[in-house]
């Protein structure tokens, strides 16, 4: 039997093994699976990492290291559940459902003006102030009509075929509306035959068999959830070979772990340090924004103009440049952290002059402060729920910082950080009020369930 783990970068398939999977670093692979940094190479002549400022980039992150570990936040709304089940339910959704960037323009377009995180989020709230029981009666049975009353999104346009007449015709969001109901009818179906009533028992009894099984780690949470929920699957295809990323089942694995790691030992997962960075439109974009990922003129004028970029090599290179530059950074942080420093020169009379604390004179500058202007009544709801449990994780008491940097300490550079912190953490800085807020270009590829 093939026992395969799921760590973005770092995907190794071994046979005869039953149990642990192994964790191998960056560029290993087997028989015909390569590896991110395999694809970066096969790809350099449109995708490369610029290491110089990689190293850059990494001084920032060892400065903001309190920022940084506390970017991995879970569900960023400011909202109360009667349990923990009810909790993982909204969680896993949100991330069964964090696609549609490539619409990110269409979305703006509509009342409201939000970008796909954004309608996802706003969606949620709704479905939980009102009370929805989300089991899989009503995942099974989730509709167009459902979409358009819960996230807003008109799937038609009306489209006139003679004076006064209208006609209902499909809209340009109608594909991205299709995907999400058929996540969820499909995930709707998976639990009933389970047995299971809702996503939050799914993550919950996936859990409670790998404790039981000695199995508590990511990596196998990872491949137990996309084993049982095919929309978890984040499997591309690149020059004729597979190369496995499952973004949003990482994603998950990681929430889990360092939200929920430090009050149930079922999600306290040694490995998180194995896990793979965002490899989302997001992220490529603040890497391209702080000069790591460097591009060909032609990729670049594609994502610049606004011009789809087209599911394919290019779209797969940049994702998998950025599983391998996050790793790179968290190279380059411990590097940095653990790098030699001169002896303390001592006075004629023997006696050590003062050091100077260079954390307190080169320290970059945190993020701007929240920003307080006030956006759209149609998207206040959902942003600003982001914005204010995120500057609430980022501040969190020492007692849950220790809960966080408990779950995959081992491994992990001198400042603890790791990829998926730093995945999270870029994602980040685009938010209202930060530093790269309104200032970076994604591309947009259509019909992807992956990000």
């Amino acid at each position: 039997m093939s026992w395969i783990s799921y760590t973005g970068a770092r995907v190794v398939i071994e046979q005869g093994r039953s149990g642990e999977a192994s964790h191998l670093r960056d560029g290993a692979c087997v028989a015909s699976t390569p590896s991110c940094a395999e694809v970066l190479v096969l790809h350099a002549d449109h995708v490369d990492i610029d290491d110089k400022m990689v190293s850059q980039l990494a001084a920032e992150l060892v400065a903001a290291a309190d920022d940084v570990r506390g970017a991995v936040r879970g569900l960023p709304l400011p909202i109360k559940f009667s349990s923990l089940e009810q909790e993982l339910t909204l969680l896993a959704l949100y991330h069964l459902l964090d696609f549609g960037s490539g619409y990110d323009n269409l979305l703006k377009r509509l009342p409201g003006g939000r970008d796909a995180r954004e309608t996802l989020l706003y969606g949620l709230i709704g479905l939980h102030l009102g009370g929805a029981r989300l089991d899989h009666h009503k995942l099974k049975s989730f509709s167009m009509y459902d979409i358009h009353q819960v996230f807003g999104i008109e799937a038609t346009i009306e489209v006139a075929v003679m004076p006064g007449v209208t006609m209902a015709k499909p809209g340009p969001l109608q594909p991205l509306c299709k995907l999400m109901i058929s996540v969820l009818n499909e995930t709707g179906t998976i639990l009933e035959e389970k047995g299971l009533r809702t996503p939050g028992e799914l993550l919950l009894t996936v859990a409670e068999g790998l404790k039981k099984a000695g199995r508590t780690t990511a990596s196998a949470f990872v491949e137990e959830l996309v084993d049982t929920l095919p929309a978890f699957s984040d499997v591309v295809l690149y020059d004729g070979n597979l190369v496995t990323l499952h973004r949003k089942a990482q994603n998950l694995a990681a929430d889990l772990a360092l939200v929920y790691g430090s009050r149930d030992e079922r999600f306290l997962f040694p490995d998180v340090d194995q896990l793979a960075a965002d490899s989302g439109a997001t992220t490529i974009a603040v890497l391209r924004a702080k000069g790591v990922l460097k591009l060909s003129k032609e990729l670049g004028a594609i994502i610049d103009s606004g011009t789809e970029l087209h599911a394919g090599a290019h779209e797969r290179a940049l994702r998998a440049a950025v599983v391998v530059a996050c790793d790179r950074l968290v190279a380059a942080a411990e590097a940095a952290v653990t790098a030699p420093t001169e002896a303390p020169r001592t006075t004629d009379a023997g006696v050590a002059s003062a050091a100077v604390d260079e954390s307190a004179t080169s320290t970059v500058a945190a993020p701007a402060a929240e920003g307080a202007g006030k956006e759209s009544a149609g998207a206040a709801m959902a942003t600003t729920a982001a914005v204010a449990v995120g500057e609430a994780v980022l501040t969190q008491s020492g007692v849950q910082q220790e809960g966080r940097s408990r779950a995959g300490r081992e491994g992990g550079c001198g400042v603890g950080l790791r990829a998926v912190d730093i995945g999270a953490y870029l994602s980040y800085l685009v938010e209202e009020g930060r530093e790269l807020h309104g200032k970076i270009t994604k591309h947009f590829t259509m019909g992807v369930m992956a990000y």
